[in-house]
């Protein structure tokens, strides 16, 4: 088999293309609890104004083995009224999973997906919770691919142009 510059430059711009995509893939984690962002999005959905939502705060609610409750406060731009939303989360009894990441993130003990959800003091109906998760998830599902198929764009495009040089 014979190495020409072009083999060579083909296979560093793969090198290049796996840490860029090694990269990417590990800043992703570096996002705020899932929970968390589940909450926001199914509080958004359900107002049915995001442009109108500011962010206050949020605190995870811990009451032991019982559903965690992520708390977030927004203020609606329109009445300049601050408001809350609660979503609960049942805890997993899972032992065996449990250790140093429990330990550095209290979390991941519960469920990423609530059971539960109260928006301004109304009890969201549990059908409706289903089908309003079931949308955030296809949304930020679609995101995730979205984002992930630019970068791989990015890298593509760098390899084209590294070897055309």
């Amino acid at each position: 088999m014979f190495y020409t510059p072009i083999a060579a430059s083909w296979r560093i711009s793969i090198i290049i293309l796996t840490v860029f995509i090694s990269f990417f893939i590990s800043s992703c984690s570096k996002t705020p609890d899932v929970r968390l962002t589940m909450c926001k999005d199914l509080t958004v959905l359900f107002l049915n104004a995001p442009e109108a939502i500011e962010w206050q705060e949020h605190k995870p609610i811990f009451r032991a083995y019982n559903d965690l409750e992520m708390k977030v406060s927004y203020s609606d731009k329109a009445t300049n009224k601050t408001e809350n939303a609660s979503c609960f989360y049942a805890y997993i009894d899972n032992e065996d999973a449990m250790g140093a990441e429990e330990f550095n993130t209290p979390t991941v003990a519960y469920s990423t997906n609530p059971n539960k959800m109260i928006i301004n003091g109304k009890t969201v109906r549990k059908m409706v919770l289903a089908d309003g998760v079931n949308a955030v998830m296809l949304k930020q599902g679609g995101k995730a691919i979205a984002k992930v198929k630019e970068k791989m764009n990015e890298g593509l495009d760098a390899i084209y142009q590294n070897v055309n040089k």
